[in-house]
């Protein structure tokens, strides 16, 4: 294969795998980067910052007091993630089966 088809071929996957990401709706921030004044719940004008966190900021404010708190934040960021169930234990390794 010659350069010229490599750097063809190299910028054809480039371009594929750029298509092939999710659509992003910027960065993720974490609770205590939108938190700006540091009071404890984060505030429609700090909800600004998250395209994700503003576009859904009634639905995480589950209790409507106009504030999103550490719990409800969250909740909203877990939401579509698996978790085993309750009752499922890890055993320590090398810990003798049941």
């Amino acid at each position: 294969m010659n350069r010229k088809s490599l750097i063809l071929a190299l910028l054809s996957l480039l371009a594929v795998s750029g298509c092939a990401q999710t659509k992003s709706t910027g960065p993720i921030l974490t609770f205590e980067e939108l938190d700006n004044n540091k009071n404890g719940y984060i505030t429609m004008d700090e909800a600004k910052q998250s395209m994700d966190i503003s576009k859904n900021f009634k639905q995480i404010d589950s209790n409507g007091d106009g504030n999103v708190t550490i719990t409800e934040f969250q909740v909203h960021m877990g939401k579509g993630r698996m978790t085993p169930p309750e009752e499922m234990e890890t055993p320590e390794p090398g810990a003798a089966p049941y």
